[in-house]
């Protein structure tokens, strides 16, 4: 019997015994189980064959190829029972969700549909019945980058160590460019599960000396990433004409396989250790119950002494469930804490970044630097904006263990009797509490927990929208700041033209200043948000495990009266029934403990 066999029939097990509570529970730790979120990013430049690569890995064409170049559009492809489209726009501040038909698409997310993204459009989710998809890897297509430091690559870094993984598409009529082997540098540091995928072989006949030299070139700089090639098109070719030789040609088997091995592996380990220790919980609550009723039938001289004992644990309980509990006021102080902290940790770092840019500003003599500025700048609020998140994420995890220390103490349920064993609100929630790491340097093993993390979907989502198309990123797109763009184009500025650079230097910073502002309130916003359903979710949290306590103290009770009017046949029969029961409880439990912790 496997680990996940042996979920499916502790969710069975528990349903039989009248527990649908913590049947659900067990249930829903097998769905997360079976079908983990796996979010793999995949990130390229213009034109080298990125959508192609989704659509041909999917088996169908959901994301645009046009020739055009795309908008600022990030694409979520998860698995579906059929092929839909979510297209999410920003309507006089608020986020809007549009419904449209797959074929649509491009009239919303290319530039020929959509010219400079007046659509406003953010995000666009798309659900495809996919065989790969199906086990819960989720697929997100960047927009493509004109330069791998510009704002889409500063927004892709932000994301990454939220992901599970990386594929960093080039394709195989050239070598990797210095701008792409600078990203990767950058990348491995917060995701390090990475591969390179050379799309294009059908139209490059040197496609195998050009994966020679950029192993070489990964080697030169220490990356040692697996690289596949592929052809989008005979992968296509192959679909429509149902051909396993021209799949095999393509290189796609050994992506998918890839992808299954390195990434989805993994990310399942991680879901089953997650689910394993949540029905072990669920597990160890019933088994304890039952073998109490099981002693009192054995031993009736002791039922009175622990229905007393069971109804005053379940009155401290339902006390505990109330408002005036004091867990509740805990996290809601807590959350309090944790707001204030992120925020005037965020504002401290954008204004240290406005007071930098600042600086760098009044530095500048040439359009390279201006650019280089612009560049840094996206990708320094990129970090910012994913601290933010990944500290709520991990303070979720210290929240949680307070919440559990708490809870241990208070719940004193009267002697050994009431529940054999005691409760070990440890094992009421499931994760891993998150290490510790510097800044921009994070050892990758310390966002392990974050992975496919719903904030990180979130936090793409908020950078997207400051961080659109364009090889000069949203600062450059403002005719305010090309201007002054186009007087650092020269090495040396004239004396004559002090007075207009000035000026333009001005405009600049309050173009500077304002991109902060927006970023501010916008980020400020989906903060609040985030902390807001963080508590919520805590709340219901703890409120659900209470309430399957309180289900078994009630349960255990009514049984045991129940079982004190039965005959000698009856209860006989009776301890029969739990003793099987508790045999199947206890080799499930065995199975369970052998999955890595």
């Amino acid at each position: 019997m496997t680990p996940l066999d042996a979920i499916a029939q502790l969710a069975h097990l528990l349903q039989a015994n009248e527990r649908p509570d913590l049947a659900d529970r067990v249930a829903a730790a097998y769905s997360r189980a079976a079908r983990p979120s796996t979010v793999v990013c995949v990130v390229g430049q213009f034109k080298e064959g990125k959508s192609s690569l989704v659509n041909a890995l999917v088996g169908a064409a959901v994301c645009p190829v046009d020739d055009d170049l795309a908008t600022s559009a990030i694409t979520i492809v998860r698995h579906g029972e059929t092929a839909a489209a979510v297209v999410r726009r920003r309507v006089d501040g608020a986020q809007v969700d549009v419904p449209v038909a797959v074929d649509d698409l491009p009239d919303w997310v290319s530039e020929h549909g959509n010219p400079g993204n007046h659509l406003q459009v953010e995000r666009v989710d798309i659900t495809v019945p996919s065989s790969l998809l199906a086990d819960g890897l989720v697929l997100v297509d960047t927009p493509g980058m004109g330069g791998l430091g510009a704002g889409h690559a500063a927004a892709t870094l932000g994301f990454l160590r939220f992901a599970d993984a990386l594929v960093l598409v080039s394709d195989a009529t050239s070598e990797l460019t210095a701008p792409e082997l600078e990203f990767l540098d950058e990348a491995l540091e917060w995701c390090p599960t990475a591969m390179l995928v050379q799309t294009k072989t059908d139209m490059s006949p040197s496609w195998e000396r050009i994966v020679e030299l950029n192993r070489g070139h990964l080697a030169a700089r220490g990356l040692d990433l697996p690289i596949v090639s592929v052809s989008s098109a005979l992968r296509t070719a192959a679909f429509e004409r149902r051909n396993r030789a021209i799949n095999e040609r393509s290189g796609f088997p050994q992506l998918i396989e890839r992808l299954t091995s390195r990434v989805a592996a993994p990310s399942k380990a991680r879901a089953l250790t997650r689910a394993t220790l949540d029905a072990r919980a669920a597990l160890s609550m019933v088994q304890a119950a039952l073998q109490q009723q099981r002693d009192i039938l054995a031993d009736p001289s002791e039922r009175e002494a622990v229905v007393a004992s069971l109804e005053a644990a379940r009155q401290r309980l339902e006390h505990l469930r109330g408002p005036g509990s004091r867990w509740s006021t805990v996290l809601s102080d807590r959350v309090t804490d944790m707001s204030g902290s992120v925020t005037h940790e965020f504002r401290q770092a954008v204004r240290a970044l406005l007071r930098r840019s600042e600086a760098d500003l009044e530095t500048l003599t040439t359009g390279e630097q201006w650019d280089t500025m612009v560049r840094s700048l996206q990708s320094d609020m990129a970090a910012v904006v994913a601290d933010a998140f990944a500290s709520i994420e991990r303070a979720r995890d210290d929240v949680r263990s307070e919440l559990a220390e708490l809870l241990q103490d208070e719940m004193l349920l009267g002697d050994d009797r009431a529940v054999r064993g005691g409760v070990d609100t440890a094992s009421m929630w499931t994760g891993t509490a998150l290490q510790r790491g510097r800044r921009h340097h994070v050892v990758a093993a310390s966002m392990a927990g974050l992975r496919g993390a719903q904030s990180g979907i979130i936090m793409l989502g908020t950078v997207g929208r400051f961080l659109p198309a364009a090889a000069a990123g949203l600062l450059a797109m403002n005719p305010v700041i090309i201007a002054a763009g186009a007087v650092f184009g020269g090495a040396q500025m004239l004396d004559l033209r002090k007075r207009r650079v000035q000026e333009r230097r001005m405009a600049a910073r309050m173009q500077l200043r304002q991109f902060i502002e927006d970023v501010q309130v916008e980020v400020g916003n989906e903060l609040s948000v985030t902390l807001r359903t963080l508590q919520r979710d805590l709340r219901d949290e703890v409120s659900a495990r209470l309430a399957e306590l309180v289900t078994t103290c009630t349960s255990t009770i009514q049984r045991t009266q129940a079982d004190a009017t039965q005959s000698a046949t009856e209860a006989a029969s009776r301890l029969a029934t739990l003793g099987a029961t508790l045999s199947q409880l206890t080799a499930i439990d065995a199975v369970l403990a052998e999955v890595p912790q």
